[in-house]
C-alpha cells in the first residue's frame, strides 16, 4: 500500500472516531432526543459507514489475498451506497432544523431520496456490469466510463439542498447562513477535487468539518435558547407567584386570624402557621429552578386548602386519593389548579361542593388529577378569563419545560370539571 494510502486510511479513521465523540456529546447534552438531534445523529452515523467502508477499501489496495478482493469490491460498494445516504439525511437535517423556524414541506427531502435511491440501484447494478467502477487482478480499484453519472446523482441532491437553504434563508442568521454555505460549497469542491485526482478522500474531510460546524453551531443555539428558558421560567414563576397571592385571599385570611384570636387562640395559632406555611412556600417559588417531590407539593397544597376550609366552613368538602407520591412535579403545579376548582367552581355552586385531588401510576406516567363538582364551564371561556388564562398557561409552560409533563382539562356546565396532569416517567 502506498503512503498516499495509508494516510488516507489513517485521516479517516481519525475522522471517524471525531465523529463518534461527537455523537457521545450529543446524546449526553440531549436527555430528550428530540428530531433535530436524531436527524443530526443519523448524519453523523451515515458519514462514519462511508468513511470506515472507503478506508477499508483504501487498506485492501493491491493485497492479492482473496478476502482483501472482497474487502476492495464492498468497501467501494458501500463507500457509494453510504455517499447518497449520507446526503439524505443532510436534506433530512436541513427540512427539521427549517421545520423549527418555520412550516415547511419534506417535498425536496422525497426528491432527493428519489435521486439517491436511483444512484444505490445503480451502483447495485454496477456489481453486475462494473458501470461506475472494477477492481482488477492486481486488487486496485478503476474508474468506469459511467463513473461521471454517480457523481453528478450526488451533486443533484446536493443542489437540492441548496435549493432549499436559498428558498428559506430569511429564517437563518447570518452564521446560520454561512454555515449552510460552507455546506453546499465543500461537498461541491471535494467532489470536483475527486474527480481529477483519485487517491484523495476531501469529500469525507469536507463532511466531517460541515458537521463538526454545524455542531458548534447547534451548542451555540442550545446555549441560548437554555438561557431564554431560564429566562422564561423564572418570569413564570414570578407570574405565578404573585397570582398566587391574591388581595383578597390576604385580607379573608387576616381576618379570620384576628377573629380567631378571641374565639379561638389555639386555632388561630395553627390557622397563622398554617398562614405562614403558605407564604413562604409561594416565596420558594422564586429561587426554586428544579422540581420538587409530590408531598412537598401536596403539603403546600394542604396548607392552602385548610386556609380555605376555615373560610368556607362545611360548604367546602376535600377528599384525597393519594396512591403514589414518589414523584417530582414543579412547585405550584397542584395549587393553582385546585384554587381555580374552588373560586371558579365550587364558590359559585348554591351550597358548596367538593374537590378531588388523586393521583395514580401509569406504564408511562405518572397522574394528578384534580376533580370537583362545581357549576363547570366552557373550556373556551378560558380564553376570556384573563386571570385563570395566564394561570393554566403557567402551569403548562412549567410542566412541559421542567419535567415534559402537560395538562388537561374536561368540563361540563352544570356537573363539574377535571383536571389531568401527566409527568412522564423517562424525565424523572
Amino acid at each position: 500500500m502506498s503512503t498516499q494510502f495509508l494516510i488516507n486510511v489513517a485521516i479517516e479513521v481519525f475522522c471517524s472516531i471525531m465523529c463518534i465523540v461527537i455523537i457521545t456529546c450529543v446524546i449526553i447534552g440531549d436527555n430528550r432526543q428530540s428530531r433535530l438531534t436524531k436527524a443530526f445523529i443519523w448524519l453523523l452515523l451515515f458519514n462514519i459507514a462511508a468513511m470506515l467502508s472507503n478506508a477499508l477499501a483504501f487498506y485492501s489496495i493491491g493485497k492479492v489475498q482473496s478476502y482483501f478482493f472482497t474487502f476492495n469490491y464492498f468497501g467501494n460498494f458501500f463507500t457509494y451506497v453510504f455517499n447518497y445516504a449520507l446526503i439524505i439525511c443532510f436534506a433530512n437535517y436541513i427540512n427539521v432544523y427549517i421545520s423549527t423556524k418555520t412550516d415547511i414541506k419534506r417535498t425536496a427531502v422525497h426528491v432527493v431520496c428519489g435521486i439517491c435511491a436511483l444512484g444505490i440501484a445503480l451502483t447495485v447494478l454496477s456489481l453486475i456490469n462494473n458501470m461506475f467502477y472494477i477492481i482488477d487482478e492486481n486488487n486496485v480499484y478503476h474508474r468506469q466510463n459511467m463513473y461521471w453519472l454517480s457523481q453528478a446523482l450526488a451533486l443533484a441532491g446536493v443542489l437540492i439542498n441548496f435549493i432549499v437553504i436559498i428558498k428559506y434563508r430569511k429564517f437563518f442568521t447570518r452564521a446560520e447562513s454561512v454555515a449552510f454555505g460552507i455546506y453546499i460549497l465543500l461537498p461541491v469542491i471535494a467532489i470536483a477535487i475527486g474527480i481529477l485526482y483519485y487517491g484523495y478522500v476531501p469529500v469525507y474531510i469536507s463532511s466531517t468539518l460541515i458537521i463538526l460546524f454545524i455542531y458548534i453551531g447547534m451548542q451555540a443555539e442550545q446555549s441560548k435558547t437554555a438561557k431564554e428558558k431560564e429566562l422564561q421560567l423564572t418570569q413564570s414563576r414570578i407570574a405565578v407567584m404573585l397570582s398566587q397571592i391574591q388581595p383578597h385571599f390576604l385580607y379573608n385570611s387576616l381576618a379570620s386570624i384576628s377573629y380567631l384570636c378571641d374565639e379561638d387562640p389555639a386555632r388561630a395559632k395553627k390557622f397563622t402557621q398554617e398562614f405562614s406555611e403558605y407564604l413562604r412556600a409561594n416565596m420558594r417559588t422564586l429561587e426554586t429552578t428544579q422540581p420538587i417531590s409530590f408531598d412537598q407539593e401536596l403539603k403546600h397544597v394542604k396548607c392552602f386548602l385548610n386556609l380555605k376550609k376555615a373560610m368556607l366552613g362545611e360548604s367546602l368538602v376535600i377528599f384525597y386519593d393519594i396512591k403514589v407520591t414518589d414523584f417530582k412535579l414543579p412547585p405550584l403545579t397542584v395549587q393553582p389548579i385546585v384554587e381555580n376548582a374552588i373560586n371558579h367552581g365550587i364558590e359559585k355552586r348554591k351550597g358548596g361542593g367538593c374537590v378531588t385531588i388523586a393521583t395514580s401510576e401509569k406504564d408511562k406516567d405518572y397522574l394528578v388529577i384534580i376533580s370537583d363538582n362545581g357549576v363547570g364551564f366552557d373550556v373556551r371561556q378560558l380564553e376570556s378569563n384573563g386571570r385563570t388564562r395566564i394561570g393554566i398557561k403557567n402551569v403548562r409552560q412549567r410542566l412541559n419545560d421542567q419535567c415534559g409533563g402537560s395538562l388537561e382539562i374536561s368540563s361540563k356546565k352544570g356537573t363539574g370539571t377535571v383536571v389531568t396532569i401527566k409527568i412522564p416517567k423517562q424525565r424523572l
